[in-house]
C-alpha cells in the first residue's frame, strides 16, 4: 500500500483557521491597557483591570479596576473606576468606588467623588471633593 502526503490542501479548499483561545472570566489579566503618549482616543473607553493613559482621551472612561493618568496624559470627559491615580490633566468629573489620588503633578478641573481622596502637595484641583456614603456609585 502506498500513501501520499500532500503538504498543502487542495486549491479549492480554504486553509483551516488556527484555533484561538476563548476569553474566560477566570483567565489571568493579560497586562495593563496602555494609551501611549502618541495616541488620541475619542469616544467611550471601557475596560477591566489596570489602564495607563499617557496620551489624550476625549469622552467617557468606565473601568472595573485601576486607571492611572500619567504625567503626560490628558482626559477631557468623565471617569468612573474602582481606583483613579492622576499625575496628568483631567477636565471632567472623577468617580471612584474605592479611592482617588492626585499626585503633585496632577491638574484636575471637576468634581472628585470617592469614599477616600488623597490630594498631594503641589496638585491643582479646580472643583470640589465629595467623600463618604454620598460619593458611592
Amino acid at each position: 500500500m502506498t500513501a501520499s502526503v500532500h503538504p498543502h490542501p487542495a486549491p479549492d479548499r480554504p486553509l483551516p483557521s488556527p484555533a484561538r483561545p476563548r476569553p474566560s472570566a477566570d483567565a489571568p489579566d493579560a497586562g495593563p491597557v496602555v494609551v501611549p503618549a502618541s495616541a488620541r482616543f475619542e469616544g467611550l473607553l471601557t475596560f477591566r483591570g489596570r489602564a495607563q493613559v499617557h496620551g489624550e482621551i476625549e469622552g467617557e472612561v468606565l473601568c472595573r479596576g485601576t486607571l492611572v493618568v500619567g504625567a503626560a496624559g490628558q482626559i477631557v470627559g468623565t471617569i468612573e473606576a474602582d481606583e483613579v491615580v492622576v499625575a496628568g490633566s483631567v477636565q471632567g468629573d472623577i468617580t471612584a468606588r474605592g479611592r482617588i489620588e492626585l499626585t503633585p503633578s496632577a491638574r484636575v478641573q471637576g468634581t472628585l467623588r470617592a469614599p477616600r481622596i488623597h490630594l498631594a502637595d503641589g496638585c491643582v484641583l479646580d472643583g470640589r471633593c465629595e467623600t463618604g456614603d454620598a460619593s458611592r456609585t
